[in-house]
């Protein structure tokens, strides 16, 4: 039966709690990430950020990949809103990134292979959100959520920008709830923008981590998906 949507809801379950913790645990990796080695933040994204969240909605909610957002549903009209907002974006991306002497194209590419991060924040912890609480809720929650992602790890002002860019990102994400309206036309550009303004500036060796962190990730949904469909039915 198809669940209405509402704005305001009371129906957190055992995947709200699963959700903050690994909201909670992310945390702690992306600041051990910039602040002792990056390796933590590679660990944090294929075990909190993504095996552990696609564990939970395929193999223990038994849902489908539209349960992270991942779906045919509204793909078009997704796309072709995110392909309008990133090229209505990549113009001040190139102007920053000739202002603070970065490379354009590494930088863009670095920010393009990130599909972790939509993935986790909006296709995972929005769409717990909004089922406990409602969209509403859910909406101002991402933004707290990934503005606690980035404290410690950026100044504070920065980790509240990012805040009110996680705000603007969810009420697009939550019109359709597929994550082709961020990634990858979308989301990479502001992200690249958002990255530059907060001092981090990318080049052909972080796009390299990424792409190697995007392959690892793959495989990790792959292997879950593989797994969830060969469970006997519930």
């Amino acid at each position: 039966m198809k669940q209405r949507r509402r704005a305001f809801a009371w129906q957190p379950e055992s995947d709200t709690l699963i959700a903050l913790a690994t909201l909670l645990a992310f945390s702690l990796c992306y600041y051990a990430g910039t602040s002792i080695n990056s390796l933590f933040l590679w660990l944090g994204i294929l075990v909190f950020g993504t095996a552990i969240p696609l564990w939970t909605v395929l193999c223990q909610r038994r849902e489908t990949l539209a349960g992270v957002g991942i779906t045919r549903k509204f793909l078009l009209t997704s796309l072709a809103v995110s392909l309008v907002l990133g090229a209505g974006s990549a113009y001040q991306l190139f102007a920053l990134s000739n202002a603070m002497g970065a490379d354009f194209a590494s930088h863009l590419v670095a920010n393009f292979l990130v599909l972790w991060e939509p993935f986790f924040v909006f296709g995972w912890l929005y769409l717990r959100w909004e089922r406990a609480f409602g969209w509403l809720p859910a909406i101002v929650l991402t933004g707290l959520g990934f503005m606690i992602q980035h404290l410690g790890s950026v100044q504070l002002e920065a980790a509240a920008g990012f805040g009110v860019f996680a705000i603007m990102f969810a009420i697009a994400f939550a019109l359709v709830r597929n994550l082709a309206v961020l990634w990858p036309l979308f989301y990479p550009v502001a992200s690249g923008i958002g990255t530059l303004q907060a001092g981090f500036v990318m080049g052909w060796g972080d796009a390299g981590i990424s792409a190697i962190v995007l392959v690892l990730q793959l495989a990790i949904f792959w292997w879950i998906n593989k797994k969830a469909k060969s469970l006997p039915a519930a």
